[in-house]
C-alpha cells in the first residue's frame, strides 16, 4: 500500500513539474519577440545550456531574471539579464517569488485564452 501511495505522489509530482515546464517554457516564447538582437542571442545560449542538461537536472532548472547593478561607478543602472538556476537549492524567499511568477503567468495565459474566445464568439 505504501508503494501505491509513493507511485502517486510520484505521478503527481511529475504531472505538476510538467505543468510549470510548459508555463515556463510559454512565458519565454512570448518574451522573445521583446528581445532585441543581442538579448536573444544571449538568451538562446543561456536555452541551450539548459537543454544540454541531463533530463533530471533539466526538470529542477529554470532561467531567472537577474538584475545587478552597473559598474562600479554606483550611478544605480540596472541590468536586466537571465541566469540558470536550481530551483530545488532556491531559498524561501526566492521559492516564493518564483512561485507567484509562475501563477501570474499562468493567470495571464488563461485570461488571454479567454479574450480569444469571446472574440472568436463575438464574430
Amino acid at each position: 500500500m505504501a508503494q501505491l501511495v509513493g507511485s502517486d505522489e510520484i505521478e503527481s509530482l511529475r504531472f505538476e513539474l510538467a505543468q510549470i515546464g510548459r508555463s515556463i517554457r510559454s512565458s519565454f516564447r512570448s518574451r522573445t519577440s521583446s528581445f532585441r538582437d543581442g538579448d536573444h542571442s544571449e538568451y538562446e545560449l543561456q536555452w541551450a545550456e539548459v537543454q544540454r542538461l541531463p533530463t533530471f537536472e533539466r526538470i529542477n532548472t529554470a532561467l531567472f531574471d537577474d538584475e545587478e547593478e552597473n559598474g562600479t561607478s554606483g550611478s544605480g543602472n540596472y541590468v536586466k539579464g537571465k541566469r540558470v538556476v536550481n530551483v530545488t537549492k532556491l531559498g524561501a524567499d526566492e521559492r516564493h517569488m518564483f512561485i507567484e511568477k509562475l501563477i501570474k503567468q499562468i493567470e495571464h495565459d488563461n485570461l488571454r485564452l479567454l479574450k480569444k474566445l469571446r472574440h472568436r464568439i463575438d464574430k
